[in-house]
Order: structure tokens, then C-alpha cells, then sequence
């Protein structure tokens, strides 16, 4: 046999190796792993830009002049969250919820979640409450109302961020529990709050940034801005495509090492 028929010979059982079971199994699990990871990589992008979006009208809104309660939730459809919104009325400290949890700087404890009794000359909203997130307490204020961040007596007027009501997304995501009285919850469900206020809960929450007068107490502290950052998307996102990158580049690499193995044996004179 000449050398050109012998080197095709080796260059055939070089390939032929590849296309074993054992390698073709290897050959799909290579494959679906990096449409796997070239998936997850898209899928930070989509986030990314859903991140971006909420971001740009977060900002937009926050930054709008503050209206009247009954002015923001006029339109249709769902609660316009985020609008600044402005509301005067008395707070109802004896029906506070805390809010678990939330953590301030690191440190654990609770949002403070009291009702807010609005004023007579709130149009439509006529002997209404609305749920007011005051601030935040340490873990250990954890009954209520919590004397130490009593809120101001009397008709106080509220700035604040309007908010949808929240409720578990359901899997292994914490509940709350179905009946008796929340002292404390994981989420602003107005609906499941409502069965223990003596009084209708406007079907939203607002999310202080000034109250006039002013807490006088050293507690609640301020609940920080909104995150506006965009989040670790785009790494994660640079990630999973690098992955699929090592992945192709890898499995080539081993490839080619198999096939030169193989060749360089069949080339092995025979004992």
C-alpha cells in the first residue's frame, strides 16, 4: 500500500472514532450544554433591558411633581407605580403591620406598614385608609405599634412613592398565613390585610419620602432611594456566553487531540 492510501486509511479510523456511541452521546451533551448557556446568556440581556426600562421610568416618575392621591389612581388598568403622590390624613397606629424581612445597611429588621385615615376633603376617598410604608425599625422592635417609632399625632400630610399591593409568587417563596390577624408580613397584600382594618383600604400603598411634621422619635429611619443600578445582568450575561465560548473552543481542542491519537495509533506498526 503507498503512503497517499495509507494516510487516508488513518485519516478514515481517526474519524470513524468520533462517530462512536459513546461519542456521539458526548457530541450532543457538548451541543445542548452550549445552547444552554448561550440561552442563560440572552436571557441576563432580556433582564438587563427589562432592568433598564423599569430604571427609566422609575426615574421619570420620581422625579415628577407629587399629586393628589385621588388624582394617581383615576386612570384605568393597573395601580401607575412609582408616581410621586401627596396625602393628608391621620395615622391609625394601632392597626401597624411589620413588614419582614427587610434589612437597612446590612442590618435586619422591618418595614413599618401603618395606615394612614385620609383627610374628609380627599375626593372619592371619603373615610378610606391608604397603607403607609413609614421607615424601618431594628429587629428587635418586633411588636406593635412600635412605642419607639410612634408616628406624628394629628393630620399630618405624606409624600411618597405609589405602590401595587404585593403577595407570594407562589413555589418556595415564604406566605404568610392564611387566616388571623398579620402582626407581622412578608407582603403589602391590602386584600388580606383588609379583613382585620375596621375601615376600606384604598387598593394600593404609598411608600414615604416626608411626612410634615415629622416622625418625633429617632425611629423609623428612611428607607433608602430605589435602586436604580443595573444590576448584575450584563456580567452575568458576559458570563454565560464566555462559558459557551470555553465550551466551543474546549470541545474542539479535545476534538482534535482524539483524532491525532487515533491516527498516530493506527499508524503504529502492528506487534
Amino acid at each position: 500500500m503507498d503512503d497517499g492510501a495509507a494516510g487516508t486509511g488513518r485519516a478514515a479510523r481517526s474519524g470513524t472514532v468520533l462517530l462512536t456511541p459513546r461519542w456521539l452521546a458526548g457530541h450532543l451533551l457538548a451541543l445542548v450544554l452550549i445552547v444552554l448557556f448561550v440561552n442563560l446568556g440572552a436571557w441576563q440581556l432580556r433582564r438587563l433591558d427589562a432592568r433598564t426600562t423599569l430604571n427609566e421610568l422609575v426615574e421619570s416618575r420620581t422625579a415628577a411633581a407629587p399629586v393628589a392621591l385621588h388624582d394617581a389612581l383615576q386612570g384605568p388598568g393597573e395601580v401607575p407605580e412609582y408616581t410621586m403622590v401627596r396625602l393628608r390624613g391621620t395615622f391609625a397606629a394601632e392597626h401597624e403591620v411589620l413588614l419582614r424581612g427587610r434589612s437597612l445597611d446590612g442590618r435586619p429588621g422591618f418595614n413599618l406598614l401603618t395606615p394612614l385615615l385620609l383627610a374628609a376633603e380627599a375626593p372619592g376617598l371619603d373615610g378610606a385608609a391608604v397603607l403607609v410604608e413609614r421607615g424601618w425599625v431594628p429587629y428587635d422592635h418586633d411588636s406593635v405599634p412600635v412605642v419607639d417609632a410612634a408616628p406624628p399625632a394629628g393630620v399630618v400630610e405624606v409624600v411618597g412613592r405609589l405602590r401595587a399591593p404585593s403577595s407570594s409568587p407562589g413555589g418556595l417563596a415564604p406566605r404568610d398565613p392564611a387566616e388571623g390577624v398579620l402582626v407581622q408580613s412578608y407582603y403589602v397584600d391590602v386584600e388580606r390585610l383588609q379583613r382585620q382594618m375596621p375601615f376600606t383600604l384604598v387598593p394600593a400603598y404609598v411608600t414615604a419620602t416626608a411626612v410634615t411634621p415629622p416622625h418625633p422619635e429617632a425611629l423609623p429611619l428612611q428607607l433608602p432611594p430605589d435602586d436604580l443600578s443595573d444590576g448584575p445582568h450584563l456580567g452575568y450575561a458576559i458570563q454565560w456566553f464566555a462559558f459557551a465560548l470555553v465550551g466551543i473552543v474546549g470541545y474542539m481542542i479535545l476534538l482534535r487531540k482524539v483524532s491525532r491519537d487515533a491516527a498516530t495509533h493506527a499508524a503504529a506498526p502492528s506487534a
